[in-house]
């Protein structure tokens, strides 16, 4: 009869066991793509990679709700939607992925084999083809959703190949390596490769952590070589002439497109003074302007799928 007991008990803790790592939903931000950031939730052994100087890392599961998990996967997903990347919490898609095109990202709770910090990856790892992962250290996080959330972020943007987003004063000498939007007070906005927590965060163009000469577009990064991820083509815009083009970002120097095909285009002025003109590729684009360029500018674009135009203002 004991021994009865003990089979049962035994049984209904492998139960819970299960379905404990049950409990994190499997979601896709894009499933049409075949590069993939898988993030784990549930745990994980680490064994053969650039982190076990030490032996084996044995990272404890997040122990996250399914609501929390979802929560954090969205923020994530949402700073993704740009590019031909998904984003996943299924092991299996992570399986699938070409070797050279996927990391999978470790969100654990502990990180003190590895020191004070709130995670740690390795810089172009996501096509190194060795599974070599990232981890994200809640612990150093408070467990807020919206620092783990921006955290693996960052650490994503490590994988595929950033530096860190610096501020530099006019003779070039770092002031701090990491930007956390200080060189405007007056934005709400943070580089995602800078400092993410305190701000509103976005992938951006500017001086990494590699010298002031140095100049990063974190978007073009992201979706070139070495990574060949490339941008997505959203249903969306595919299907609609009026959605054609799609103002993604700017700021006083360019303009950044998301176009839906091949499109000429042409962006002026509103008393009409032609500023630039030339080809829209599928994709991002950027079409640098005049910085003295003020108010509401007009792009006009046309190809074989129509033609339109659209107000911007600048």
């Amino acid at each position: 009869m004991k021994k009865c007991l003990v089979y049962i008990i035994l049984f209904l803790a492998g139960a819970i066991r299960s379905n404990c790592f049950a409990q994190v939903p499997l979601l896709n931000s894009y499933s049409p793509a075949a590069p993939a950031v898988y993030l784990d939730f549930d745990g994980a052994e680490v064994e053969g990679t650039i982190w076990n100087e030490h032996g084996k890392i044995v990272a404890a599961p997040s122990g996250l709700s399914p609501a929390s998990v979802s929560w954090i996967y969205k923020i994530i997903a949402d700073h993704f939607k740009l590019f031909n990347l998904n984003i996943t919490t299924d092991p299996a898609v992570y399986d699938r992925a070409p070797r050279h095109q996927r990391i999978r990202i470790i969100i654990t709770p502990d990180g003190n084999w590895w020191g004070p910090a709130t995670g740690v990856s390795a810089i172009g790892s996501f096509i190194w083809g060795d599974d070599t992962p990232a981890f994200v250290f809640m612990n150093s996080l408070t467990d807020n959703p919206s620092y783990i959330a921006a955290s693996a972020t960052h650490q994503i943007g490590h994988t595929l190949g950033l530096q860190h987003q610096s501020v530099y004063d006019s003779y070039g000498a770092m002031i701090t390596e990491l930007s956390g939007g200080e060189t405007n007070i007056f934005s709400n906005q943070a580089p995602l490769m800078g400092i993410p927590f305190y701000k509103q965060a976005v992938w951006r163009d500017g001086h990494p952590s590699t010298g002031a000469r140095n100049f990063q577009s974190d978007t073009s990064v992201i979706a070139g070589a070495p990574n060949y991820i490339g941008y997505r083509k959203t249903e969306e815009m595919s299907n609609s002439t009026e959605n054609a083009i799609k103002i993604e970002r700017m700021n006083r120097s360019y303009i950044s497109l998301i176009s839906s095909g091949d499109y000429s285009f042409r962006l002026l002025e509103m008393s009409g003074r032609l500023l630039t003109q030339g080809m829209l590729k599928p994709g991002f684009n950027e079409i640098r302007t005049n910085s003295a360029s003020s108010g509401i500018l007009v792009l006009q674009w046309s190809g074989n799928s129509g033609s339109g135009s659209q107000k911007i203002i600048h």
